[in-house]
């Protein structure tokens, strides 16, 4: 496990065991989860399902620009977990439930979707990737305290539109259960046997490929 600090300066700590090999450390993820929380503002603990949900969500898919792991990998993931943040019985939205499904997938289900929608309207030019970093060149880093609004529409206004505060009008406040089966059909992802295959045809495929394409820094 870690934990990540920010004030006077970014610390993380993490817990290793005495056994754990250089090829563990290579394919564990808690570092890199760590790691994007000192990439955001902190926010309110209501609104905790967004620094939880982009660490969730981000994490693999830098690892994969990386090198350390393929997209086939997180695609079979984020099948078998997104699932987990799918409001349940008395949910009340995003902003209003504090259980650890929707903290954390349902916060990475908001990200993978405000993703598809910012690349569908910029032509697959800019994704979430670049939403952020308009926060971190705003001087939005973990040292900081915004609001949650000040964060979304600074995001925004890095790739142009309101797709982050309009997607959390829908979502904060209210549940909202997106068409999972549709949405990975769209994008071209689907099981065979113990893997994932990917059609290439699929209407979203370019997003879906653009996702884990790796970034200039």
């Amino acid at each position: 496990g870690g934990t990540t600090w920010g004030y006077r300066g970014a610390a993380i700590r993490v817990l290793i065991g005495r056994e754990a090999s250089e090829d563990d450390l290579k394919r564990d993820w808690v570092m890199v989860h760590e790691m994007v929380h000192t990439a955001l503002p902190d926010l309110d603990d209501r609104y905790a399902w967004l620094s939880e949900g982009l660490a969730v969500y981000i994490e693999p898919v830098a690892r994969v620009q990386a090198g350390d792991l393929t997209a086939q990998e997180i695609w079979r993931a984020m099948m078998r977990d997104m699932p987990k943040g799918l409001p349940q019985a008395g949910d009340q939205g995003l902003d209003n439930t504090d259980t650890w499904g929707r903290k954390y997938w349902g916060g990475a289900l908001f990200c993978l979707l405000a993703d598809i929608e910012i690349r569908k309207r910029s032509g697959n030019r800019l994704g979430l990737q670049d939403a952020m970093r308009g926060v971190l060149a705003a001087g939005g880093n973990h040292e900081k305290d915004w609001t949650l609004a000040r964060v979304l529409s600074t995001a925004d206004q890095a790739v142009g539109g309101e797709v982050l505060t309009h997607l959390h009008d829908e979502m904060g406040p209210k549940p909202v259960t997106p068409d999972l089966a549709a949405l990975w059909q769209d994008l071209g992802v689907k099981m065979q046997g113990e893997t994932v295959a990917f059609d290439d045809t699929a209407p979203l495929a370019s997003i879906r490929k653009a996702i884990t394409e790796p970034r200039a820094p």
